[in-house]
């Protein structure tokens, strides 16, 4: 190997390093994400799911309708509901920033937010 060799390999490596490094501390820094559940359009439950050591259900009820909410480690979902279609059961998990989950018979809205991120803008087009 020549010298110009050893260098550009040495460039290469430091820079892939660098990049892991940034993307590291963004991955921690963006991982706040909450669960916020709505039942007829009213806030019921903000749920930190980095926080959330163990798995555990929560029952919402709404005029004689229900949904099951399975919360767990940094995800929510619904895996049951009395409702006829099964939309909501469908979605599946829901772990990044802005997935929904909406239940239109129950009027049962499951969202995953960053708020570190709620200010921020998505994209621009020119």
């Amino acid at each position: 190997m020549k010298k110009g060799d050893k260098f550009l390999i040495s460039i290469i490596i430091i820079v892939s390093l660098l990049l892991i490094g940034i993307n590291t501390y963004y991955k921690n820094r963006e991982d706040k994400l909450y669960a916020i559940i709505e039942v007829n359009g009213e806030k019921q439950q903000a749920i930190n799911l980095s926080q959330v050591d163990k798995p555990y259900s929560i029952r919402m009820e709404n005029e004689g309708e229900y949904n099951i909410i399975r919360v767990e480690p940094g995800s929510i979902r619904v895996i049951e509901s009395s409702c006829p279609d099964k939309d909501c059961i469908k979605i599946g998990k829901l772990d990044r920033d802005g997935e929904i989950s909406v239940c239109l018979p129950n009027k049962v809205i499951v969202r995953v937010v960053n708020f570190n991120r709620e200010n921020q803008i998505d994209s621009t087009t020119y």
